[in-house]
C-alpha cells in the first residue's frame, strides 16, 4: 500500500485532491521519453542544439573547427588559463580529525596526477557544450589513484535512454556498433557539460553564438584578400581586331595568360568597358572588409569574455578597467564553481570510494588581487593612532620574509665640558627630569584648564547633539569651528612653553 503524504504536513489529508503519493514525488514526470517534440530512435538521444542539427548533422566537429580562428582560440585560452591560474585547495565536507587528514591525502593525490591540466581540458566544454576525459587508474602505496587523464573526442560518444526510471547512459561508439555503442564501466569517465538546456545531456556551448561571426569574418577576409590582389596587380587587357579569327584570339589569350594567372580581359577593338560603382561605396558609407572583421571580433569577445566593443568602452579608463576586471572575475568564479561540482561527483567521490576516505571537495579561491600600496597606507595610518601590527598579520598581508625590527633606547646626551661620567641634564640641576615635568604640570590650575577646554569644545558638542546623522554633524562642525574660543587654551600653552624654555636656559647657564 502506498503511503499518502499531505502537502502541509506528514499526516494524510481527508481531501482526495489535496495530496500526492510518495511515488509521484520521487518520480521524474516530464522526462525526455514523453516529450512529443523529442525524436529518438532505439533510445538514442540527440542534441537539441539547433545549429548542429541544421549545419552539422548533429556532429560537434563544426564547433571544434572554430578553434582555428585566432580570436576564438585566444578567448577560450583566457577563460581556461584564468581558471587554472588560481591555486586550488581540498577541504573536507565533514568536521573531524580523520576528515582533515583525508583532505591532505586527497591534495597529495591530485597534486601528483596533473590536476590543472585536467581542468584545462574539461574547460573545452565552454565551446562544445560537453567534454569527456578518461581516467587511467593505478595502485600507488596501497591506494587506487588516477595515473593520468586522457581527453577523448566527443563525437565518439552518445547517450542512450531506454526507460524513464534510469537517467541517460553514456556509451562509446565503435566500429561494431555505430548506433548505440558499447556500455562503459562505472567510475571510468569524467563528463563536464555546460548549459544543458532542457536537461539535454550533451549541453550547449558558446559555439552556438560563435559560429556565425567566424563564418562571416572568414568570408569577409576572403573577399578582402581578393580585392587587395586585384588592386595590387593590374588585370591585363587585350584588344583584338574585329576581323580576328580564332587563331589570332588564341594567340592574344596565351600572351595575356603569360602576364597573369589570376585573370585576363579580351575585347574587340573599339569596345569600351566601364565599372559602375555604387554612390554609397564611393562616399565611404559602406563598411570595408576590415571593419567587418573587427566587428565580428568584437562580437566574439563580447560572447566569451564580456568585453566592450572595440573603441566603445565608455567612461574613464580606470572605471572601464575596473569593470572588465569585475566581469572577468565573475566569469572565472562561475567556471570554477561549475567545474567543482563535476569534479566532486565524478572524480573525488570515486577516489574516496576506492580508498575509504571521508568525502571532500576541491575548489579555487577566486578573488581580486589586493592593492598592497593602498593597504600599506591604511596600515601606516592605523599605526599613527598608536597601534602596532603583529608579525603574523604582516606575514599574512605582505608574505613571508618579514621580522620585527629591534629598537634600542636612545643614549643620554652628555653635558658639554663634562667628563665620561658627567651627570645628565636633569641631574646637573639637582632636580630629576621627571620631577621637573611633574612640577610643571602641577603648577597649572585644573579649574583654569577645564574652563579653557569648555570654551573650546562646548560649541562643538552642542552642534553635534543637534544632528541625526554623520553628514549633518560634519556640516555643523565646520560651521561651528570659527565660534570655538581657544584664547584661554592658547594662553596656557604659551605660558607652559615659555616656562619650559626659561627653565632650560637657567639649567644650561
Amino acid at each position: 500500500m502506498v503511503k499518502r503524504i499531505g502537502r502541509r504536513g506528514s499526516r494524510p489529508t481527508p481531501d482526495v485532491n489535496n495530496y500526492v503519493t510518495r511515488q509521484e514525488l520521487e518520480t521524474e514526470i516530464a522526462n525526455r521519453l514523453v516529450d512529443p517534440f523529442e525524436s529518438s530512435y532505439l533510445g538514442v538521444l540527440r542534441t537539441n542544439d539547433p545549429l548542429l542539427l541544421e549545419r552539422g548533422q548533429g556532429s560537434i566537429e563544426i564547433y571544434r573547427d572554430l578553434k582555428r580562428d585566432g580570436k576564438v582560440f585566444s578567448s577560450l585560452q583566457k577563460r581556461q588559463l584564468a581558471l587554472v591560474g588560481y591555486d586550488w585547495t581540498v577541504t573536507p565536507i565533514t568536521s573531524s580529525t580523520k576528515a582533515d587528514d583525508d583532505a591532505r591525502t586527497m591534495h597529495d593525490i591530485l597534486d601528483g596526477c596533473g590536476f590543472d591540466n585536467l581542468c584545462k581540458q574539461l574547460m573545452d566544454a565552454l565551446l562544445t557544450g560537453m567534454e569527456v576525459c578518461e581516467i587511467m587508474w593505478t595502485v600507488s602505496d596501497g591506494m587506487w589513484v588516477p595515473k593520468r587523464f586522457a581527453q577523448r573526442a566527443q563525437r565518439r560518444f552518445t547517450y542512450i535512454q531506454d526507460t524513464a526510471e534510469r537517467p541517460p547512459e553514456l556509451r562509446m561508439l565503435t566500429r561494431e556498433d555505430m548506433l548505440r555503442g558499447r556500455a562503459l564501466p562505472e567510475r571510468k569517465f569524467i563528463v563536464h557539460r555546460v548549459n544543458p538546456q532542457d536537461d539535454n545531456p550533451y549541453g550547449m556551448g558558446l559555439g552556438l553564438q560563435t559560429y556565425w561571426p567566424v563564418f562571416f569574418k572568414r568570408a569577409g577576409i576572403v573577399a578582402w584578400n581578393k580585392r587587395l590582389a586585384r588592386s595590387g596587380s593590374p588585370v591585363p587587357w587585350g584588344k583584338y581586331p574585329n576581323n580576328a579569327g580564332p587563331a589570332d584570339k588564341g594567340t592574344l589569350f596565351s600572351a595575356l595568360r603569360a602576364l597573369s594567372s589570376d585573370g585576363v580581359l579580351m575585347t574587340p577593338q573599339g569596345m569600351d568597358i566601364t565599372l559602375l560603382e555604387s554612390k554609397m561605396a564611393s562616399s565611404g558609407s559602406i563598411s570595408s572588409e576590415r571593419e567587418l572583421a573587427e566587428y565580428m571580433d568584437d562580437w566574439i569577445a563580447a560572447v566569451w569574455t564580456g568585453e566592450a566593443p572595440h573603441g566603445k568602452g565608455g567612461g574613464a579608463v580606470a572605471a572601464a578597467a575596473k569593470e572588465r576586471e569585475s566581469v572577468r572575475l565573475g566569469l572565472t568564479k562561475g567556471d570554477s564553481d561549475l567545474l567543482t561540482e563535476t569534479l566532486k561527483e565524478q572524480l573525488l567521490d570515486h577516489i574516496c570510494y576506492f580508498n575509504g576516505l571521508e568525502p571532500c571537495k576541491v575548489y579555487r579561491q577566486v578573488k581580486a588581487d589586493e592593492d598592497t600600496k593602498a593597504q600599506s597606507e591604511t596600515d601606516k595610518n592605523v599605526a599613527g593612532l598608536g597601534f602596532e601590527p603583529s608579525e603574523v598579520y604582516i606575514q599574512e598581508r605582505y608574505g613571508d620574509g618579514w621580522t620585527k625590527k629591534e629598537t634600542t633606547p636612545p643614549a643620554a646626551r652628555p653635558v658639554p665640558g663634562a667628563g665620561p661620567a658627567s651627570p645628565s641634564f636633569a641631574e646637573a640641576s639637582g632636580i630629576q627630569g621627571q620631577d621637573a615635568i611633574d612640577q610643571a604640570l602641577a603648577s597649572i590650575d585644573d579649574a583654569e584648564l577645564q574652563d579653557a577646554m569648555r570654551g573650546l569644545l562646548e560649541p562643538l558638542f552642542e552642534a553635534i547633539e543637534a544632528t541625526d546623522n554623520f553628514e549633518d554633524a560634519l556640516a555643523v562642525v565646520q560651521k561651528a569651528f570659527p565660534k570655538m574660543d581657544s584664547a584661554k587654551l592658547q594662553s596656557l600653552v604659551a605660558s607652559a612653553i615659555f616656562g619650559g624654555q626659561a627653565y632650560g636656559r637657567t639649567v644650561e647657564a
